[in-house]
């Protein structure tokens, strides 16, 4: 499953990553004075969103950046890997869910079955459409609730206060699932992307290529077509490690 709207508001800074990066600041409302929220600081620096360009611009880019090589494609996915975590479209949609009023409400009631319900009635309803790809709340160590897709890249969380600043759960948001990232790298480079989870998830814009020990870094033959190949480290949901392979006809 993928986010149509999703590709559409980023396709067109993804076309400049190589020169910034893609998914950027958005500025966020602070919540009502009824709840507070704190987030939890990203991990590395939010990217700054790219000016929109013209048809023309992003072409001359985009054969500019293809002509940087596999090397230079392999960064522009990995930038737009962690912009898709620690981006301001990630904090963006945090926050809208974290300000949804009746969601409060039902955690300060203390009942599970009201939060759940809550969650169930309006995710497929409300926030799907926010582009929240997966989203969980915790309380300790204990899940009150999780839905969404079920291979997601990972997400960012805050705590989620009430009045007085009594915490009443942990936030968790991912705005991207990981086919819908293996897509938009696809769509606008020249290069095929295969993502494999160590829980054995694997998604890829090249079937064939799930069926291929790929090398990190090397050339490797896919049904009689060489193919260069590089690699990058990233995580997904639960904190759980993917490797990103990049390939790129030889």
């Amino acid at each position: 499953m993928t986010f149509r709207g999703h590709l559409g508001r980023i396709a067109a800074p993804l076309a400049l990553v190589g020169l910034l990066s893609s998914c950027g600041g958005v500025a966020v409302a602070t919540p009502t004075t009824t709840t507070t929220t704190t987030a939890t600081p990203a991990p590395t620096p939010t990217l700054t969103p790219t000016p929109t360009t013209t048809h023309k611009a992003k072409a001359t880019t985009l054969a500019a950046t293809a002509a940087a090589g596999s090397s230079g494609l392999t960064a522009i996915a990995r930038r737009q890997y962690s912009a898709e975590i620690h981006g301001g479209a990630a904090f963006a949609a945090l926050h809208r869910v974290a300000r949804d009023q009746t969601l409060l409400r039902t955690l300060r009631s203390g009942s599970v079955s009201a939060t759940r319900a809550y969650v169930q009635r309006t995710y497929p309803a409300v926030w799907y459409h926010w582009h929240v790809a997966r989203m969980r709340i915790l309380q300790g160590s204990r899940v009150v609730v999780e839905t969404g897709v079920p291979f997601a890249v990972a997400p960012v969380q805050m705590t989620l206060r009430g009045a007085g600043g009594h915490a009443l759960g942990t936030l968790q948001v991912s705005i991207q699932d990981v086919i819908g990232f293996v897509r938009l790298i696809h769509r606008h480079y020249p290069v095929d992307v295969v993502v494999h989870g160590q829980s054995g998830q694997v998604r890829s814009s090249l079937p064939a290529a799930t069926q291929v020990k790929l090398p990190s870094a090397g050339t490797v033959t896919i049904v009689g077509r060489p193919y260069r190949v590089s690699s990058f480290r990233q995580t997904a949901w639960g904190n759980e490690p993917v490797t990103v392979s990049i390939l790129r006809r030889a």
